[in-house]
């Protein structure tokens, strides 16, 4: 009986440390599958892909990708990274980036009226499909790109009055 009294503590001691380091690597897995899946607001990893082969024939075909992929081509060299971080905790592995670093996206103010227009038709029948990198990429022209009025007379942002003829 003396023997079972020693061996039951430790045995609780193992179970528990199993049971704990069982809930770090649960943890550990949970942490890294987010790091692994693409985020759709990385519009880097995106422009990268876009880069890799002509979409054309794609997107003609409506495909989202494609659609989105000669969207982001059209804007490419307006667009603008914007990385906001805190320098010491954005370096701590796993968390820093996720937790300490934001990353924007704006397009300049070079881009041509055509283009953004062209791009963002291409963007937009793409998220209209619900390709959730193109409804991410779709925010960038809120406020750039008129959007066709439905009515007969187009709207002012004066209040000033047509002229008749």
């Amino acid at each position: 009986m003396a023997v079972l009294g020693t061996v039951e503590p430790e045995m609780k001691k193992s179970v528990i440390i199993s049971i704990f380091a069982g809930l770090v690597l649960a943890g550990l897995g949970v942490a890294l599958s987010g790091i692994f899946k693409q985020d759709p607001k990385d519009l880097s990893h995106w422009m990268r892909v876009a880069g890799e082969k002509d979409w054309s024939t794609e997107a003609a075909e409506n495909k989202p990708q494609a659609q989105f992929s000669l969207g982001l081509i059209l804007i490419r060299t307006n667009l603008m990274t914007f990385i906001d971080r805190v320098p010491m905790l954005s370096a701590v592995p796993i968390v820093g980036k996720r937790f300490f670093e934001q990353i924007a996206y704006g397009i300049d103010n070079n881009a041509g009226q055509e283009q953004l227009r062209e791009a963002y038709q291409w963007i937009k029948k793409s998220a209209d499909q619900g390709y959730a990198p193109a409804k991410e990429a779709e925010k960038l022209f809120i406020g750039r790109v008129g959007v066709p009025n439905q009515s007969a007379e187009p709207t002012r942002s004066s209040g000033e009055r047509p002229k008749r003829k």
